[in-house]
C-alpha cells in the first residue's frame, strides 16, 4: 500500500491547514503562537492517545508549551550572547532559540539532514567547555548509553552553562526497556526507541553526572488549575522541565 503514501501525506497537509479554522474559539490558549482555539488537537495512538494535546496552528505539544512558559519566565538565561546546541530541534523552539542566540545557534540530530550537525549525543564533536547552553528534549530515552551522553553534555558546557534535558517519566525508578518490539531491524537505520523508562530518580541521575539539577512542574509556572487547563499543560503527558547547570 506504499503507493497510497503520497495521498495520505497530502490529506494530512490539508487537514493541518484547515485545523485553525475548524477549531476556532477561545477556550484554550497556546502560549507559543499566542492563538486561541475551542480546543487542542488529539494526539498519539493506542495507550498514548490523549485529547487536547497539539496546537492546531503551530503544532506545539504539551511539553513544548510547558518549556515555552519556562523560557519566557526565565529571561535571565538569555541575558548575554549564547552558543546554544539544540538537539532534535522542534520548529517553534528552534525559531525562539535562533532569535536569542543568533549566529551562536547550533542545530543537531542523529538522522535529519536539515540541521547544522548530524551527530551522536554520546560522542559530541565539540571541544571542552565551548557551549553556553544545551536544549535536548525527549531524546535520552532513545540513546543506548545515556550516561555517556550526559557526560558529553557536561564536558562541552562551560562552567556556569545551563541545559534543559527533558525526558518522559513513566516509572517510579528508571529501568532499561530493551525489547524486541522497540529495537529496529538490522536494515533499518533509524535509532531504536524508548530503550529505557525514566522514573523520578532522573534528577539524581543528572546530579550523578556532575550537574546541579532542578525540576519545574506545571504548577510551579501556573498556580491556577483552570489556567493550566486553558494552556493545555495539565495532562499526564506534559511532564516536567529538567534544568541543569554545570558548576563553575
Amino acid at each position: 500500500m506504499q503507493f497510497l503514501k503520497p495521498v495520505e501525506v497530502r490529506l494530512r497537509q490539508w487537514r493541518n491547514r484547515l485545523a485553525p479554522w475548524r477549531y476556532r474559539g477561545s477556550a484554550v490558549h497556546c502560549p507559543v503562537c499566542e492563538a486561541d482555539f475551542s480546543r487542542f488537537l488529539p494526539a498519539g495512538t493506542g495507550a498514548r492517545y490523549r485529547e487536547n494535546a497539539v496546537c492546531p496552528l503551530c503544532r506545539a505539544r504539551e511539553r513544548d508549551r510547558l518549556t515555552w512558559l519556562f523560557l519566557q519566565r526565565n529571561t535571565q538565561l538569555f541575558d548575554k550572547p549564547l552558543r546554544l546546541l539544540h538537539v532534535a530541534p522542534e520548529p517553534r523552539l528552534a525559531d525562539f532559540f535562533r532569535q536569542r542566540a543568533g549566529t551562536g545557534y547550533i542545530s543537531a540530530d542523529l538522522m535529519r539532514r536539515d540541521v547544522d550537525f548530524r551527530l551522536d549525543v554520546s560522542a559530541l564533536p565539540f571541544r571542552d567547555a565551548c557551549l553556553d547552553a544545551i536544549y535536548c528534549s525527549h531524546v535520552l530515552q532513545d540513546v543506548p548509553d545515556d550516561r555517556a551522553a550526559l557526560a558529553e553534555f557536561r564536558r562541552t558546557l562551560r562552567p556556569g552553562g545551563w541545559a534543559i534535558l527533558n525526558v518522559p517519566l513513566h516509572a517510579e525508578t528508571t529501568c532499561e526497556n530493551v525489547r524486541p518490539d522497540n529495537v529496529r531491524p538490522r536494515f533499518d537505520r533509524r535509532p531504536d526507541e524508548h530503550l529505557r523508562q525514566y522514573g523520578h530518580d532522573y534528577l539524581q541521575r543528572l546530579e550523578e553526572a556532575g550537574f546541579t539539577a532542578s525540576v519545574t512542574r506545571p504548577g510551579d509556572l501556573e498556580s491556577s488549575e483552570a489556567q493550566r487547563s486553558r494552556l493545555g499543560i495539565d495532562g499526564p503527558r506534559t511532564g516536567y522541565v529538567h534544568s541543569v547547570i554545570r558548576p563553575g
